[in-house]
């Protein structure tokens, strides 16, 4: 399993697409962060905001799902979906004697690894290098760091488990192009009925998805029960989808 989790690091690596996703999210929310900092893009009534960390306000973009869907998405599809022939078939060199499970969860351990390296680690650095440089640090205290670490923690989870849906649907489809696209529209009807009026029914089963939580996570304050909910919600979706994740994976056929 350790060998396992090795190779594909070394592939993540070895992803020019991987390299390029980092280089364009780190230049984007520099230039998206000073535009913040100079008050030319105002941000008002975001969850930092209300913190009292209006100099980070730009990290709400990379919060909304429509948006790093897009980031993941394309990072699923060259360096999970690109290992799949053109029929959607397991190439044999994938599996190479291994337990179709270990190569499963290994894939899904450096896939997540390098999603939230590019969508969540490099956003709330660049915030705050930007933040120090332009003499906003000192607004940065005790209080807002455990804010910004109860609020990316929880997101963390609730991210994991997002990635888990798009690594699972790069394995269904086999191909780049329908990852994205599949994936795209996937989070644009969450995105609809997060916005639309449901059914009693449908809105209590909305509110224990990852999709509520991913805005629930940012609160100012959260009672001790909504943090262990919200704990339970990530690691269940985790679980869940990771062993459908195996299931499906275990059913596509060898060429």
């Amino acid at each position: 399993m350790t060998n396992l989790i090795k190779a594909e690091m070394f592939k993540l690596q070895r992803n020019r697409t991987f390299w390029a996703l980092i280089a364009t999210v780190a230049g984007l929310s520099t230039f998206l962060h000073y535009l913040v900092i100079i008050d030319w893009w105002q941000m008002h009534g975001t969850v930092f905001d209300r913190a009292g960390l209006s100099e980070l306000d730009a990290l709400s973009t990379f919060t909304v799902p429509l948006f790093f869907n897009l980031i993941v998405s394309t990072l699923a599809g060259f360096f999970i979906s690109i290992e799949f022939s053109n029929s959607g078939v397991i190439r044999n060199q994938i599996i190479s004697g291994h337990k179709r499970s270990h190569i499963f969860i290994a894939k899904l351990l450096v896939f997540s690894l390098g999603s939230i390296i590019v969508t969540v680690l490099i956003p709330v650095i660049t915030a705050i290098i930007i933040a120090i440089l332009f003499g906003q640090g000192d607004g940065l205290s005790l209080t807002h760091a455990m804010y910004l670490g109860r609020a990316y923690g929880l997101f963390t989870l609730q991210f994991l488990a997002f990635a888990s849906i798009i690594m699972l649907l790069a394995i269904i489809t086999g191909d780049q192009g329908k990852t994205i696209i599949l994936s795209i529209l996937f989070t644009i009807a969450m995105f609809a009925v997060e916005k639309l009026s449901k059914p009693f029914f449908l809105e209590m089963v909305y509110e224990n998805t990852i999709f509520y939580q991913f805005t629930e996570v940012f609160q100012l304050t959260m009672t001790n029960g909504e943090i262990m909910k919200s704990i339970i919600i990530g690691v269940l979706s985790c679980m869940m989808i990771s062993l459908c994740g195996i299931l499906v994976f275990n059913r596509k056929e060898i060429k």
